[in-house]
């Protein structure tokens, strides 16, 4: 196993935590190890080989009842919906449970910060136009909510504007392709 192997899975272990303590610390570690891959090929490629096992772990965490994980759930998410060798390597299913818990959390949540980086989320993301437009109606009814700004915050407000236009920019597209067919 690589260094960078061995490293994700102590990650993946300590994410997996029952432990408050521990779960927070293998987000950061997970955050940090994804800003160091950046500029590291080896790194992104051994992610992406661990990007279907680390999912499910991650989109749990996003409703956790603790700020700290669910903000660092989130942040660690949005690369993985960002980045596109993570993008690759996401299966349908897992795409599908993205979309599904971010809206649900966008809708639900109760925490700024939560709201504002599932809207983050959104208008960040990078997954193919066919599962947004699976998804389009809950996906539109949680930025139009992160919009109708419940909690009062200016990065949700930006966050869910920034996602209005991703979400243009996609059906453009694909209405162009559409209308090739």
């Amino acid at each position: 196993m690589s260094i960078s192997s061995d490293q994700l899975e102590e990650i993946k272990r300590l994410i997996s935590s029952s432990f408050k303590s521990k779960k927070s610390f293998g987000y950061s570690s997970l955050l940090h190890f994804q800003e160091q891959s950046n500029t590291n090929s080896s790194s992104i490629q051994a992610l992406a080989q661990k990007t279907p096992c680390l999912i499910a772990s991650i989109v749990a965490d996003i409703t956790d009842s603790n700020e700290e994980i669910a903000v660092l759930a989130l942040k660690c998410l949005r690369f993985m919906i960002y980045h596109p060798s993570l993008v690759a390597a996401i299966l349908v299913d897992d795409a599908s449970l993205v979309l599904q818990s971010v809206t649900k959390l966008i809708m639900a949540t109760e925490m700024k910060p939560a709201c504002s980086l599932g809207a983050w989320c959104i208008s960040i993301q990078n997954l193919e136009a066919s599962f947004l437009a699976a998804h389009f109606r809950s996906v539109l009814q949680a930025v139009v909510h992160a919009l109708d700004n419940p909690m009062v915050s200016l990065s949700t407000t930006f966050e869910a504007m920034q996602a209005v236009m991703k979400l243009a920019a996609q059906l453009s597209e694909q209405m162009r392709e559409f209308s090739h067919i």
